[in-house]
């Protein structure tokens, strides 16, 4: 598995710093290595632990967003800024700042920021069928959410201005998020426009099954079933929702 890449958090408001540290940690190829509260202690982690990538706020107490970024930071992070105050977007286009993020900072806006860092990085090259969607041939709006050319073993998915070919034996759960799924892989996890009703008619095959009003697991991925609970190969642990027990069961039969 490729080593995630190294995050630092820097925000004064424990609320904020908090809130991206838990939708970092949900980024699999993400790691948090740290959060710091102002800029002087943000300065030593980002010059010891040498991040990847820096959120960073820009109004903190001794020395700003800004101030900060007019260091020379050898070697330089990339930088998704994060603020209340909108106004601030103009300045921080001098800076050359990956993305910037207006509080209360919501999931599906964070993921897109996450999507320019992986471009940035090239990280869709660990994914299988990750490439620009004018190179993918015949890449018409039938096939831009599922594949229809008759195979059976794989499904392509939007991400953002990307597509990519995921085979079913890679899959291990589809996770709703309101508008967006969360495709888990083994290695990776795939973030997709998309309701999991939606999903749910995607992956209509005998291989995938819900399980619960946000879960769909591919049936060879569980290890276990006890009570409430569906333990994946991968030990991850998702609840089975009582109205979707009896499909389960009937799915399981169906196999035995």
């Amino acid at each position: 598995m490729k080593i995630p890449y190294r995050v630092i958090v820097l925000d004064d408001e424990p609320p904020a710093r908090d809130l991206i540290e838990t939708f970092v940690n949900q980024m699999p190829d993400l790691h948090c290595v740290n959060t710091s509260s102002n800029a002087m202690q943000g300065l030593q982690a980002i010059q010891e632990l040498k991040p990847d990538l820096l959120f960073l706020d820009i109004q903190m107490p001794e020395m700003t967003g800004l101030d900060l970024m007019r260091l020379p930071l050898a070697p330089r992070p990339e930088i998704i800024l994060t603020t209340a105050y909108p106004e601030y977007a103009l300045t921080s286009y001098e800076f050359s700042v990956l993305d910037y993020l207006v509080k209360p900072i919501a999931f599906d806006r964070f993921v897109k920021s996450i999507v320019k860092f992986r471009e940035k990085k090239q990280v869709p090259s660990t994914l299988i069928g990750w490439q620009p969607i004018e190179d993918i041939p015949q890449a018409d709006q039938r096939n831009l959410d599922a594949s229809d050319n008759g195979d059976s073993s794989s499904i392509w998915l939007r991400e953002e201005k990307r597509l990519l070919q995921i085979p079913y034996n890679e899959i291990l759960y589809i996770e709703g998020l309101k508008d967006y799924v969360k495709v888990h892989l083994k290695d990776q996890v795939i973030v997709s426009h998309m309701g999991l009703g939606k999903a749910e008619r995607l992956f209509s095959t005998p291989q995938f099954v819900r399980v619960h009003r946000s879960f769909i697991v591919r049936l060879a991925a569980i290890r276990l079933i006890e009570g409430n609970t569906i333990t994946l190969v991968n030990n991850k642990e998702l609840t089975l929702g009582p109205l979707y027990r009896d499909e389960l069961r009937k799915y399981v039969s169906a196999l035995g």
